[in-house]
């Protein structure tokens, strides 16, 4: 079980890589999508073979942290053959803890960065700068705030418009936060994969489960482990514990980790209630209808009638 249930469809590419307003570099950018699917599909062939020997919680929690090193040793792979990695970047960083005492930061300000203006990513940035001065009002900073379903609370990243004078920026958590929300994000998925076991496949429709795995990729998002990569860690990762609790491949929302750094745990879930979706396994053009990416026969497919997907 696990070969291929995963495509580049669970991966859309983030507005925020679409620097520029030509069309055909997306394209070009979309080829990790294929690279994020492949992965996803072994640390699946993986997950599976920890959990079918597993007899407890914890051993389901440890066979989810098993699949999450799995993608993180990847991606530090990935940058090292280098076709998806910036030039000049440190490869290193990829595999570099956030030690304690050091934080990441991201410019949320558009014009920073060399976005074009109108692009997808110089519009994304500019509407999530306006959400995070919207949450700052007249304070220079705050501190997200994550509530576990159990109601314990973990101090999450930072929003910020003071340590760069007119920017407004994200700063990663504190290091020993970073640990327990990590820790938690694989207790939760743990706990569905346990009710998966007692109770037969979960319906990832179900509004009560959909919050569940979204609490857990927002603990997940929260805690970045590694200096450079975790955005396609934790989307790779979370497309792989979703089609293992939900026997269903997921498409994550395109900008889910930049939504939970900036929106906060309300905003965050109201974007996973609407972006969301499921992928059907079936051949044909897809279409969304009720949260699930449904496909149209090819011979139904004559142009004109649907919405370019």
């Amino acid at each position: 079980m696990g070969a291929d249930r995963i495509t580049a469809r669970s991966f859309p590419t983030p507005d925020i890589v679409k620097t520029t307003n030509n069309p055909a570099l997306w394209d070009q950018l979309g080829g990790f999508a294929q690279v994020q699917a492949a992965e996803a599909n072994a640390a699946l062939q993986l997950l599976d073979e920890r959990l079918a020997t597993a007899t407890g919680l914890d051993d389901r929690v440890a066979a989810f942290e098993a699949a999450y090193q799995d993608v993180t040793e990847w991606r530090y792979q990935v940058a090292v053959q280098g076709q998806w990695t910036r030039p000049n970047s440190d490869v290193e960083a990829f595999r570099t803890p956030i030690k304690a005492g050091e934080w990441m930061d991201y410019k949320l300000t558009p014009e920073v960065g060399g976005r074009e203006p109108g692009s997808p990513a110089y519009v994304l940035t500019a509407e999530l700068e306006q959400v995070a001065k919207d949450r700052l009002k007249n304070s220079v900073n705050m501190r997200n705030t994550v509530t576990l379903p159990d109601g314990r609370t973990i101090a999450g990243n930072l929003l910020d418009q003071e340590f760069y004078p007119g920017l407004v920026i994200t700063g990663t958590a504190n290091f020993a936060d970073r640990e327990q929300l990590r820790r938690a994000s694989f207790e939760l998925l743990a706990e569905l994969e346990t009710q998966r076991a007692d109770t037969g496949r979960l319906d990832p429709q179900d509004p009560e489960l959909r919050q569940k795995f979204t609490d857990a990729a927002y603990c997940l998002i929260q805690g970045p482990e590694m200096m450079r990569g975790s955005d396609s860690i934790m989307r790779t990762f979370l497309a792989t514990a979703h089609t293992r609790v939900f026997d269903a491949a997921p498409v994550l929302p395109q900008a889910i980790d930049l939504d939970g750094m900036v929106r906060g745990q309300e905003g965050f879930s109201q974007v996973m209630r609407e972006q969301l979706r499921i992928v059907a396994p079936q051949s044909g053009r897809p279409v969304v209808d009720a949260g699930v990416e449904r496909t149209v026969p090819k011979s139904l497919n004559r142009g004109g009638g649907l919405a370019r997907g």
